[in-house]
């Protein structure tokens, strides 16, 4: 019977997967690798409708039988699969994107393995107005919020906060301009600018929040059982105070710290309602101690606190993953 499997969905550039794969091959672990990007160019898939069975191929002769070889599934950073070079019709390159990406969705169907994460849990996971409610409803204080396209209403919850609010995207990381790609970061929006574009926001529902001040923020990223909470001082590096992720993170000092008891239990408590094995929060601490929870990344980026802060997240994440 061949071994049991970890079956690797990302993309041909990752620096995590390659990590994890060391610890994996170190500890002779089975992995099949699946590059999502180059599907086409790489893989061949063959999906019975009987049992369900999914045979994936690579081009080097490997090959993975899911679920049966199936121990678990890191499901970490997928893109969408380059189209085939031969299509250049965009309507034709649309629907075939559509049905390759309908055909790796079968995956998700599968309960029976361990996930990290299940795609469609991730999906209802990263939704940010739900998390906050399950947050304040777990005892964690949250940043008063609002999403409107309703500029008078904007304006009322800006008088009502005092006027210092933070707008952050809900979904969009960025747009491409050309050949340029321009990240959207959470930033603090003056008096002069809210006033300036409030009417705009009745083109597009915008988030806004009450602005915290804070005294330095924290990356809480649990796998399975490992806690590893990050405190960055943003608010020691200029360009780094309202989104540390504007600036080099190692121009920000990092240091992995205790979390205190109630907040990791609220936190685990979150997952676990989410069906989620692996998730990476973000917090605040205010300069009067308080904890503020902003977020839940249901599939976020960890190596760079691997990197300069020296926690050993890559060999947790080959525990959670390992038969």
């Amino acid at each position: 019977m061949p071994p049991a499997t970890v079956l690797i969905v990302t993309r041909k550039f990752d620096p995590h997967a390659d990590r994890v794969i060391e610890h994996l091959r170190r500890r002779n672990t089975a992995f099949f690798r699946l590059n999502t990007d180059h599907f086409h160019t790489e893989y061949r898939i063959a999906a019975s409708g009987a049992d369900g069975a999914i045979l994936i191929e690579d081009k080097w002769g490997r090959a993975h039988r899911f679920p049966s070889e199936t121990h678990s599934v890191w499901y970490r950073k997928p893109i969408d699969p380059a189209p085939p070079a031969a299509v250049t019709d965009p309507e034709a390159r649309r629907v075939i994107l559509d049905e390759t990406l309908e055909c790796l969705s079968f995956l998700g169907g599968e309960p029976n393995v361990l996930w990290v994460n299940n795609p469609e849990a991730n999906a209802a996971a990263r939704r940010k107005l739900p998390q906050l409610r399950r947050a304040a409803a777990l005892g964690l204080r949250v940043p008063r919020t609002l999403v409107t396209n309703d500029p008078d209403r904007a304006r009322a919850f800006r008088d009502e906060t005092g006027g210092a609010l933070l707008c952050k995207p809900m979904k969009a990381n960025g747009y491409e301009d050309g050949p340029d790609f321009h990240a959207l970061f959470a930033r603090k929006v003056t008096a002069a600018e809210f006033e300036a574009q409030v009417e705009q926001i009745a083109l597009c529902p915008t988030l806004f929040q009450e602005y915290i001040e804070k005294d330095h923020e924290l990356r809480i990223t649990v796998i399975g059982e490992a806690v590893f909470c990050c405190r960055i001082d943003s608010q020691a590096a200029e360009g780094a105070e309202t989104d540390w992720r504007r600036v080099d993170p190692f121009r920000v000092p990092h240091e992995i710290v205790p979390l205190p008891s109630r907040v990791e239990t609220a936190l685990r408590t979150m997952l676990h309602q989410y069906d989620l094995r692996f998730g990476a929060f973000d917090a605040i601490v205010t300069p009067a101690g308080e904890y503020v929870f902003l977020e839940l990344n249901p599939n976020g980026q960890w190596l760079w606190i691997e990197l300069i802060a020296g926690a050993p997240m890559a060999a947790a994440m080959a525990d959670l993953l390992a038969p």
